[in-house]
């Protein structure tokens, strides 16, 4: 997937309608793909950023004769049909000749945007520029997403349109446990994560719900996901007896059940089950292949 800045400004060689679709040709871009992310970046509207969304699907035509006019090199023109557009509540500037643009330019690091090459027509964004941008936005509280139940993430929504509901879960959940891991109690930054109990991939309801997430550092992350560790809501830590490994026994054992009880706050006990389930049921077909074998 990449992230693109689709430009708009005050032309009419190309009917674009926003939010449905955007027009370009074989002299701007061939690369833009369904999937792709965008961020409108209007140029009328004082250098703001204004919408971001996905791509749905690529359309291509022949060049009218009023489009071929401009250059010999057009051959083919492109419609992006854009899904799960956003727009922000107002725009978020970046005009260098405006307050507000210098302090979001300076937010972003921005010195001179020819340097990023968004002189271009359609300039690529990497996910870590895209990711400040919406970061600002909503700060700003220009970023909503209306249309879901509280706590509910549809699998149609693309990565644009999901990212709020996301962020606000991983902040709370996060920030909950005081960005320690309840499993082993690491607060190393980059390195702990907020994990679904009931997984992302199939409890559509809670993707976004607190109640279903914990803080782990990667190492116990995968564990859980292994089924080869579980938490009672009583905080303690079920650990499969298969683990001998001396590194994952002290990694294990950091965090006592009374400690891990209280970084539980605000989780529900129902999850947590959840974990002990799936584990008790690991350890039984682990133990059931022995058996036969």
């Amino acid at each position: 997937m990449a992230y693109w800045l689709f430009k708009i400004s005050e032309q009419d060689l190309y009917p674009d309608k926003p939010g449905i679709s955007y027009v370009f040709d074989n002299t701007h871009s061939v690369r833009v793909k369904k999937g792709d992310t965008f961020l409108y970046l209007d140029k009328a509207r004082g250098y703001s950023f204004t919408a971001t969304g996905t791509v749905g699907r690529i359309a291509e035509r022949k060049p009218t004769l009023k489009e071929s006019e401009r250059t010999r090199k057009i051959r083919v023109v492109y419609t992006a049909h854009l899904a799960d557009v956003i727009w922000f509540s107002s725009p978020l500037s970046i005009s260098p000749t405006k307050i507000e643009g210098k302090r979001v330019r300076a937010q972003l690091g921005i010195r001179d945007v020819n340097l990023l090459g968004w002189s271009q027509s359609i300039p690529s964004l990497n996910e870590e520029m895209y990711s400040s941008i919406i970061d600002i936005a909503e700060l700003k509280g220009l970023f909503r997403v209306e249309g879901s139940s509280r706590f509910s993430i549809p699998d149609t929504w693309g990565r644009a349109k999901s990212r709020p509901a996301m962020t606000g879960f991983s902040a709370l959940v996060l920030g909950r446990s005081l960005y320690s891991c309840i499993v082993c109690g690491t607060q190393q930054p980059g390195l702990v994560d907020a994990a679904h109990l009931s997984p992302y991939a199939t409890d559509i309801e809670n993707r976004a719900n607190p109640a279903n997430g914990i803080c782990l550092c990667k190492y116990c992350h995968r564990a859980l996901d292994l089924r080869l560790i579980a938490i009672s809501p009583s905080g303690e830590l079920l650990v499969s007896p298969e683990i001998k490994d001396p590194v994952a026994e002290f990694h294990f054992a950091q965090i006592d059940a009374g400690t891990r009880r209280r970084l539980l706050l605000g989780v529900d006990p129902a999850f947590l089950e959840l974990t002990v389930k799936w584990h008790n049921e690991y350890l039984y077909s682990k133990a059931t292949s022995r058996t036969s074998s």
